[in-house]
């Protein structure tokens, strides 16, 4: 149910070990004159044995159409939800309860002070994605939006799975815990190609140009505008830092914010935080390359090389940009988002 793409190859029939045996008085390939069907002088396939030997040919499936997609919504992830989406019993594991997440000491619930797990945000912030691309959308016509959930496999010591293709778990265990057997619109989406998984960013700087990037390698073109779902203390770092450092205009970058429950003494810390170890540091290190921001990447994971495999096929400015340095001009500053190699 979480595979990430459809099968294109047809399985080898099995229909014949349901039949029941062939009536030797019925199995010559031909028809007596005096034996007519429906469909010509022939047998009905269903009648006919079948051939055992016989392989579906490749079922040719085309490539999906992102025609009219011109909007992105970025989903930052910041934990991994754990249980195998495989496992028969995986619809018994709710993403509502804790041990069921990884997640640092300070994510985690306190009975203390009364403080809950944020995983609870963390499913508050798809749930407001997959409401951005579903929610007000004309029924007769497909969405105009991508909706990218965007972290890397920042925990490999513990799990190989990445924070992206956890947060989609998350959702379809939700969605199963309520009763869609199935799967609903989160496994619809997702499997129509309206949910992407970004897998290797490892911070929000990367979170933002992955998710960008990715749009461009999908659809062919760069979004006419971003909405990026992630924490609300967080919204001052992404408008006027990361945007700005990769120049994406201002008027087609929006932040909605999510926070964590938190008392006064609680958001007075978070937000100090956020000032001296969050945008104090990417303010001084715009592009992450410095020792500390590079530090931290390499510890969730980060390896240079996927910045030359994730610059294939891309303008040769967004290369520059992916190698750490800024050029005169991206191709999202020009009037036109369409994108030419």
């Amino acid at each position: 149910m979480a595979s990430a793409t459809p099968s294109t190859v047809l399985p080898r029939s099995k229909f014949s070990a349901s039949l029941p045996a062939a009536d030797p008085a019925q199995s010559t390939a031909t028809i007596t004159s005096g034996q007519h069907a429906a469909h010509g002088n022939t047998k009905y396939d269903w009648q006919a044995a079948e051939d055992p030997d016989f392989v579906h040919p490749d079922h040719v499936i085309p490539p999906r159409s992102y025609d009219g997609i011109e909007h992105l919504i970025v989903v930052c992830c910041h934990a991994i939800f754990l249980p195998d989406a495989e496992s028969a019993s995986f619809p018994l594991h709710s993403p509502h309860h804790e041990p069921h997440w990884l997640l640092a000491p300070f994510q985690k619930s306190d009975i203390n002070t009364g403080k809950p797990g944020e995983h609870e945000t963390f499913l508050a912030h798809v749930k407001a994605g997959l409401d951005a691309l579903t929610i007000g959308t004309d029924p007769e016509h497909p969405p105009s939006s991508l909706l990218i959930l965007s972290g890397g496999t920042t925990q490999l010591s513990h799990t190989p799975l990445s924070e992206a293709r956890s947060y989609y778990h998350a959702a379809l265990a939700e969605e199963l815990a309520d009763g869609h057997l199935h799967g609903d619109r989160a496994h619809r989406m997702f499997s129509k190609g309206y949910v992407l998984l970004e897998e290797q960013a490892t911070d929000s700087f990367q979170n933002l140009l992955f998710s960008i990037i990715l749009f461009r390698k999908t659809t062919g073109r760069y979004p006419k505008d971003i909405r990026i779902i992630t924490h609300a203390f967080k919204a001052k770092r992404f408008l006027e830092l990361h945007a700005q450092t990769i120049r994406w205009p201002k008027d087609r970058v929006q932040v909605q914010g999510i926070d964590p429950v938190m008392s006064s003494i609680e958001l007075d810390n978070t937000l100090r935080g956020e000032e001296q170890n969050g945008y104090a540091r990417w303010k001084d290190d715009s592009l992450g390359t410095g020792n500390l921001l590079s530090e931290k990447r390499r510890r969730r994971g980060w390896d240079d090389s996927v910045a030359e495999q994730l610059a294939d096929g891309l303008e040769l400015s967004v290369r520059e940009l992916l190698q750490g340095s800024v050029p005169s001009k991206l191709p999202w500053e020009a009037s036109t988002t369409t994108a030419r190699p």
